[in-house]
């Protein structure tokens, strides 16, 4: 089997591949998460706050909420080594919240280091282009299926 990589382009309906599969969810939908963009190695999400993701009347979006929207556009810059699919798992995250999320919340995930078993990738939150939170996570690449 060969050893997967970066495509130097993406299919173009990739993205409304993955809106169509993903935004239905409940988590998608009723956060107000959307796939902004992809390119190889990389994905942009966007979190509009809805009332069931912020804490209370200070209006900061949940810590836990952040870690799975790092988690999911880190997995949406991976998946674009594969056209989409997922043969992978987080095997461990790790996030540092510098300032509260108040507001749209911006994750910019990309891959910085990809092999046959597995992608580092970075995921920078933001806020009005401030950052708020840096994760980095680990996803482990189920042998036999990359390509």
């Amino acid at each position: 089997m060969p050893k997967p990589h970066l495509p130097e382009t993406l299919a173009p309906d990739l993205v409304e591949r993955l809106r169509t599969r993903f935004h239905p969810w409940e988590l998608i939908r009723d956060w107000g998460l959307t796939i902004d963009s992809l390119e190889p190695g990389r994905a942009v999400m966007r979190l509009v706050p809805t009332r069931c993701v912020v804490n209370g009347p200070r209006g900061n979006v949940n810590g836990g909420v952040l870690a799975s929207m790092a988690d999911l556009t880190g997995a949406m810059a991976v998946c674009t080594a594969f056209d989409g699919a997922m043969p992978f798992a987080t095997s461990d995250l790790h996030i540092r919240y510098l300032e509260p999320a108040r507001g749209e919340v911006l994750a910019d995930a990309s891959i910085l280091r990809f092999s046959g078993r597995g992608a580092i990738v970075e995921c920078r939150l933001t806020v009005g282009g401030r950052l708020v939170a840096l994760c980095t996570a680990n996803f482990a690449i189920r042998q036999g299926l990359g390509g």
